[in-house]
């Protein structure tokens, strides 16, 4: 049979070289036009749920959404895992299916089960599938700011020209806005005006939504728009259309309020309740670019796409748009892996080049003619074209894998077709110079036969060991695939053209070769040497098997020393920084550090151009809280990208209170699949009771850590965020005619405002919302003091409801259906470091929220400036009062200020610290809460709360800020705003910034008037209910 494919080859010779010029025309055309990718795609078949229901708590959407969706969900065909998230204001919930299962039929079932959805209580704004995505789906990330429009301008813009242009884009899956502002028409009342002129909420609510044509509200008359009819005359029909006079905040404020009137008699109009403006929605999340605040676009791709042509296509749809958008500046460099790929390919492209001149130049070298070289050049360039081109029939995407396979295989190719040209050869200059030339296919074909026989059945070998790959199954399996199927390709490629393409080159090409030649001298003197080393090697079998022995056990040796990795590391120059400040941190303060690690960042040598974005957006690929961040850097190629890592380290270094961790896109994607986390491996334990957890998880820490090869083991804390409870008291509502659900939904409208009504104008639409005015929720002493609507009136405030402040769980990130119930399931895993300060609410203690600009500035070991009452002397706070007085609660030991019971303050800028010891001389504090702008720690002579000696502690250092005095009178000389380094302590409270131009609770007054300021301060500005709290 081989000798009859050899013969056939060789007697169609023409013709078969005809085949291999087109095949390999052919697959070098494709090569420019296959997909092009770092990665192949390598997530499971998936299919992800979001509900969006802004407002309601991390618990609560877990109660009222995400357990729901995944009852409905738990029964869908092919289900391998659920995994959900819960956050406040979205659910995530995750099906991932068996590996084989059609995609498409997934979603099918999917969203059959989601039409069983009206089920749920009506709490969410949205809920449905996210559009299907690619592993790596992120294509662009493109910032838009502008100098000359607001906000609110820019929003529109971005919500109804620009991203409805992306999504049109072939390719393009989904489009996220972080800092999207859509436009509202607020009605922002006020309750004194309210009870001013005896208007309920509801009735505002009532007149706002039906002043609109069309309202959500299903007990509004505008929930049924009606229609206009039409007329017909003698000759026409004419169609009645209504032109809503509303259209902007102004005009809004001159709707009347139903059968209200003032004390002049005239209408008393919305525009008297209240304000009524333009504004935007809460925001669950903002971004920050290179010159400030603006908007950050994520485009994300199909799962087969070409990262290439969908950046092409973005590009050329945001040159298009450029036009349309005066005074909006439009950044497409932020993050763009098409640079990188292409830079790939070129690098890829100038290897391939370089690596077949060095295979010509050998094989001209040892082969001692052109013609051979070219026989055997065209034959390895053919086998590489075919399967290039079985690939392309087969939609494969040109990536690290797929070339990784072919490069494995051009060892077999090569020595397949030079073995086979090279045995020919020999058989031709072994010919008589003058011999008949009708021997030569004679010769050709006999030694065609002879030696593709062995080099067929060796490779068939190579190729069944390859074979088992292909049934790999989850993400090792579709990394290997790709590998697999390209190195099977080339190498059954190579096999078929050793049996027909060689044979027919070697024919048409020696036949002009010289018989009789004999080898180069080259060649020669190699065989030589060569048998030389060969009788030498004999002779001293015993000594190289030794050697050999001894090469073999220093290579299992170091064997242990390489860690095991799926990918090399890729020197992308996009580098993604997540970011973790602790939980319940303000947009403003997330802000306003990722505005100053910007700054730092980009004085970095070799930092390009950065963009960040923190909290999430609506339909994003993110589900977190609005304290985690992600930044993204991009690096110039022509420096050192480990110099630019290490300093881009370094400076995220300089803020201890926020995690922190580097990485590639690629890099993150991949661990996200692995595990759903960011690290290699994840041990989750679950269960109700939080302190067996804490205990239980560092017992599994200690189990773990005597494993060898673990490194970066880590426990992340059970954190606790602070909110708000209200509990109504239901003896008090009921002689009011109140129940809790009257108080809930008048809360929710009060701080959380209620979509009334909807604007169209043109192809565009506007929520008219109904809301309080910021006074009125913006502390909790106002909270306490909201005004709830009774049957007969407003009743009273603070005294139907109790709002206080409690730790909770800040929400939820496990797998459905784990131990101990999915509704209580917490993670105590190994995975994700985070410092995460708490603060725990109760009777006795009075806590403050985080501030703009506000975050912790003292390591742990500061004191709380609301947790402080000191008196001189060290004598019990508050006058003498016991201890269980209301306000001699509030007197405690500070941790960190060296075991005295009293704090100083350097000036009015520095936080509480322990008197100095040298002197002898006693120093009076103040009261309780001081303004404190910024923080510089303890000093190296404090001590820590436990007693440790801070000099003690390694690698503790000082930063106050540039206009604080150390305690030895030296004026500091760190950065402002640094912060120390933590160093142990038992009990770590977070020390607050509080905003600039706060009165100042403990000013230093005179000797005389020292009790009087200890007395009465403390209880006129904590206790009394009617003031407002700072923030």
């Amino acid at each position: 049979m081989m000798r009859w494919i050899v013969a056939s080859s060789m007697h169609l010779r023409y013709l078969i070289v005809v085949i291999a010029a087109a095949v390999m025309a052919v697959g070098v055309a494709q090569l420019r036009t296959m997909p092009v990718d770092v990665l192949p795609e390598f997530a499971p078949p998936y299919v992800e749920i979001q509900a969006e229901a802004l407002g309601l708590s991390a618990p609560e959407v877990e109660n009222l959404v995400t357990l729901d969706v995944e009852e409905l969900e738990a029964g869908v065909s092919w289900v391998k895992t659920i995994r959900s998230t819960s956050v406040p204001g979205m659910s995530s919930v995750v099906l991932i299916f068996e590996p084989g299962t059609d995609f498409m039929r997934a979603r099918q079932l999917t969203a059959e089960r989601l039409t069983q959805t009206f089920v749920l209580p009506n709490v969410f704004q949205s809920l449905g599938l996210l559009p299907p995505k690619s592993a790596t789906s992120r294509v662009l990330l493109v910032g838009l700011s502008s100098k000359t429009l607001s906000p609110i301008e820019m929003g529109v813009l971005t919500q109804w020209t620009i991203r409805p242009a992306l999504l049109a884009v072939p390719g393009v899956a989904n489009i996220s806005v972080w800092g999207q502002r859509d436009r509202q028409l607020q009605v922002l009342v006020d309750q004194a005006r309210l009870r001013k002129y005896g208007v309920k909420i509801d009735s505002v609510v009532e007149n706002t939504g039906n002043a609109m044509f069309v309202s959500l509200l299903s007990f509004l008359q505008a929930s049924y728009p009606g229609t206009g009819g039409f007329f017909d005359t003698p000759q026409q029909r004419f169609e009645v259309r209504h032109v809503l006079p509303i259209s902007t905040a102004a005009e809004l404020a001159q709707v009347p309020v139903y059968e209200q009137k003032k004390d002049d008699g005239s209408p008393l109009l919305l525009g008297d309740l209240g304000r009524v403006v333009e504004g935007h929605q809460p925001l669950i999340g903002d971004a920050v670019l290179r010159g400030g605040p603006g908007y950050l676009v994520v485009v994300e791709k199909l799962p087969w796409s070409n990262t290439l042509d969908v950046t092409r296509a973005v590009d050329e749809k945001l040159n298009t748009l450029r036009g349309g958008l005066p005074g909006v500046n439009i950044d497409s460099t932020v993050f763009r892996p098409a640079s990188f790929i292409r830079t790939a390919i070129g690098h890829y492209g100038r290897a391939l080049l370089l690596g077949a001149l060095l295979l010509i130049a050998v094989l001209l070298i040892f082969l001692g003619h052109w013609r051979p070289t070219l026989a055997g050049a065209v034959a390895i360039l053919t086998s590489l074209a075919a399967a290039l081109f079985v690939l392309h029939l087969r939609g494969e995407t040109l990536n690290v894998m797929l070339l990784t396979g072919l490069m494995i295989a051009i060892g077999v190719i090569v020595d397949v077709v030079v073995v086979g040209v090279e045995n020919i050869l020999q058989r031709v200059r072994r010919l008589p110079a003058d011999g008949d030339g009708r021997v030569l296919p004679a010769v050709v074909l006999d030694a065609s036969v002879e030696m593709q026989g062995v080099l067929l059945f060796a490779a068939l070998i190579l190729l069944l060991a390859m074979v088992p790959v292909l049934f790999i199954e989850d993400v090792l399996g579709a990394f290997l695939r790709p590998l697999a199927v390209s190195y099977l390709l080339a190498v059954g490629a190579s096999a078929v053209v050793a049996l027909t393409l060689t044979p027919a080159l070697s024919l048409l090409l020696l036949s002009g070769a010289t018989p009789g030649r004999g080898e180069p001298g080259l060649i020669l003197w190699l065989r030589r040497g060569y048998e030389r080393m060969l009788a030498w090697t004999m002779r001293r079998s015993t000594t190289i098997f030794a050697a050999a022995g001894v090469i073999a056990l220093a290579g299992l040796a170091v064997l242990p020393s390489f860690s095991p990795e799926l990918l090399p590391p890729f020197k992308e120059p996009y580098l993604m920084i997540q970011l973790e400040a602790p939980p319940a941190t303000s947009r403003p303060e997330m802000e306003r550090i990722i505005t100053r690690i910007g700054r730092e960042v980009q004085a970095v040598p070799g930092v390009r151009n950065f963009g960040a974005h923190f909290g999430r957006a609506v339909t994003g690929d993110q589900a977190v809280g609005i304290n985690s961040a992600t930044l993204w850097v991009s690096l110039d190629p022509s420096v050192d990208h480990d110099a630019g890592v290490a300093a881009i380290q370094k400076t995220l270094g300089g803020y201890p209170g926020l995690a922190h961790r580097v990485e590639t896109y690629t890099e993150h994607s991949l661990k996200q699949v692995l595990t759903g986390s960011n690290d290699d491996m994840v041990v989750r334990l679950y269960g109700p009771e939080w302190n067996v957890l804490r205990s239980k998880a560092e017992d599994v820490r200690q189990a773990i850590s005597g494993i060898g090869g673990v490194v970066g083991l880590h426990k992340e804390r059970l954190v606790e965020e602070p909110q708000v409870e209200i509990e109504l008291d239901l003896a008090r509502a009921a002689r009011y005619g109140l129940t809790p659900g009257d108080v809930r939904r008048q809360a929710a409208t009060l701080m959380n405002g209620i979509q009334a009504g909807q604007l169209y104008q043109g192809q565009e639409m506007f929520n008219v919302v109904v809301w309080s005015v910021p006074e009125a929720r913006r502390s909790l002493t106002s909270i306490r003091n909201l005004l709830l609507d009774t049957p007969n009136g407003a009743g009273p405030r603070s005294r139907l409801h109790r709002a206080r402040r409690q730790a909770r769980a800040p929400g939820r990130r496990v797998p459905a259906g784990a131990p101990g119930g999915a509704a209580r399931g917490v993670r105590a895993a190994a995975g994700g470091p985070a410092a995460h300060a708490h603060r725990r609410g109760g009777r006795g203690d009075r806590d403050l929220p985080p501030a703009a600009g506000g975050v912790p500035k003292l390591a742990p070991g500061g004191a709380d400036p609301a947790d402080v009452a000191c008196r001189p002397g060290g004598r019990r706070a508050g006058g003498g009062r016991r201890r269980g007085d209301p306000l001699a609660r509030r007197a405690r030991r500070i941790p960190g200020s060296g075991g005295h019971r009293c704090a100083h303050r350097h000036d009015a800028d520095r936080p509480p610290s322990a008197p100095r010891r040298a002197g002898g001389r006693s120093r009076w504090t103040g009261a309780c809460p001081a303004r404190v702008l910024r923080a510089a720690g303890p000093d190296l002579d404090d001590r820590a709360g436990d007693g440790t000696d801070l000099r003690a502690v390694r690698g503790l250092r000082q930063h106050p800020w540039a206009r604080d005095r150390a305690s030895d009178g030296v004026r500091g000389t760190g950065r402002p705003c640094d912060l120390d380094v933590g160093y142990p302590v038992r009990c770590p409270p977070a020390v607050r910034t509080l905003r600039r131009g706060e009165r100042r609770a403990c000013a230093r007054p005179s000797p005389g008037r020292r009790r009087r300021a200890i007395g009465n301060r403390m209880t006129e500005h904590p206790l009394r209910p009617d003031k407002e709290e700072p923030e």
